[in-house]
């Protein structure tokens, strides 16, 4: 015998709680099962996120489709969401700084993508016009972004998932799913509950948001999918504005010039290790706080591994931002935090797809960066797959 369910979503971070949400305003019978003790305890991605709203530009058309488009409507629907439900975010802007010749060629490439994306209001600025913005920085010249900005990304899931509840969406946290199988007709959802409990749930579709493991359930569910995660680890640590004159900014993102990155499983570009102001704390409406947090620097993880590990010196994170900050040094540098990405092997954009096997198992994988910023418009995507 089997419990009956409508629609199963696999996983309770931001985009799986984006997805219930969305899912919520036009079916009932949608249960969402977590792992994990609570949706916003800080034990998934989501609650180690940045909280850094982009706005698309770095994602290149042709081999990043998803991410390109996802990001650019994500950041419209996330503004809009936070200011109708009080979520904690801001329209900080962004600057992406060059400091030599060569990174001013490459901003121009971006700025030509701004305008591919439609990323709206980027414009290309001088040294000098950078210093106006935000004195403590220098650069040759730089790229005004106006749509980045950040969000509180534990409020951002409170709020998605009290709606969805309210909605109808059944939360069955410390429960995981062991099992899944699937034929013409069902998606077969071997349960194991927190007191030790188990069943199998039959659903008529099922979503995988597992973040993380998303990969080894498309696997369990269809041996044939080759995706596999690349596991990496993103470190940062952080300083206080207020310390000294030489620290402070005026409240927005601060980024380099892309840079390459590469793993054993394959090269990346990176946004590279960037200044993120943060919230006073999680009222609204939001005030900043004198925190300011420098980083990710990306670094290869053991499979399996989550934010353990050898951390990077913070030697390495002020050498890399005195380029464009001169003022920071190694002593300002305090741990902040390290959290793993769900980033896949030779796949640089979001995998959103229905199984070839079984069209009513619909996977999310390789979420990683934007995955934050797009979780809405994933939301939207994933509830338009299932009509």
């Amino acid at each position: 015998m089997y419990t009956d369910i409508d629609i199963a979503i696999i996983g309770g971070g931001v985009v799986g709680c984006a997805v219930a949400r969305e899912l919520s305003a036009r079916h009932k019978g949608v249960f969402l099962f977590e792992k994990n003790p609570g949706i916003t305890k800080g034990e998934n991605q989501s609650s180690r996120n940045s909280g850094v709203i982009h706005s698309g530009i770095y994602y290149d058309r042709g081999s990043r489709p998803q991410k390109a488009a996802l990001c650019v409507e994500g950041n419209r629907l996330l503004y809009e969401f936070c200011g109708t439900h009080s979520v904690p975010a801001l329209r900080t802007g962004k600057l992406i700084v060059a400091t030599t010749p060569e990174e001013d060629e490459i901003l121009d490439l971006y700025l030509a993508r701004a305008g591919e994306n439609g990323v709206p209001e980027v414009r290309k600025i001088s040294g000098q016009a950078v210093s106006r913005m935000e004195p403590n920085v220098v650069a040759g010249s730089a790229l005004e972004i106006p749509s980045a900005g950040i969000v509180e990304p534990t409020s951002l899931v409170y709020r998605l998932h009290t709606i969805a509840a309210k909605n109808g969406v059944e939360f069955l946290t410390g429960t995981e799913v062991t099992d899944v199988k699937g034929d013409a007709d069902f998606i077969y959802l071997s349960i194991r509950y927190r007191d030790g409990g188990s069943e199998t749930v039959r659903a008529r579709v099922a979503v995988n948001a597992a973040g993380l493991e998303a990969d080894r359930i498309a696997r369990t569910l269809n041996p044939d999918l080759r995706y596999e995660r690349d596991p990496v680890r993103g470190e940062s640590y952080k300083f206080y504005g207020n310390s000294r004159p030489q620290l402070k900014l005026l409240g927005r993102n601060v980024y380099p010039t892309p840079e390459l990155v590469v793993t054993p499983y394959g090269r990346h570009f990176t946004v590279g290790i960037h200044l993120t102001p943060t919230f006073e704390d999680r009222s609204y409406p939001p005030r900043l706080g004198a925190t300011v947090t420098v980083g990710p620097k990306v670094v290869p993880a053991a499979e399996g591994e989550n934010v353990a590990g050898d951390r990077t010196p913070a030697s390495f994170f002020a050498a890399r931002v005195q380029r464009y900050f001169p003022g920071l040094t190694e002593e300002d540098l305090s741990w902040y935090q390290a959290g793993t990405q769900a980033r896949l092997k030779d796949e640089p954009d979001f995998v959103i797809r229905p199984d070839p096997a079984y069209p009513h198992f619909i996977h999310l994988l390789g979420i990683d960066s934007p995955g934050l910023t797009a979780s809405l418009a994933i939301g939207r995507k994933v509830a338009h797959m299932v009509e």
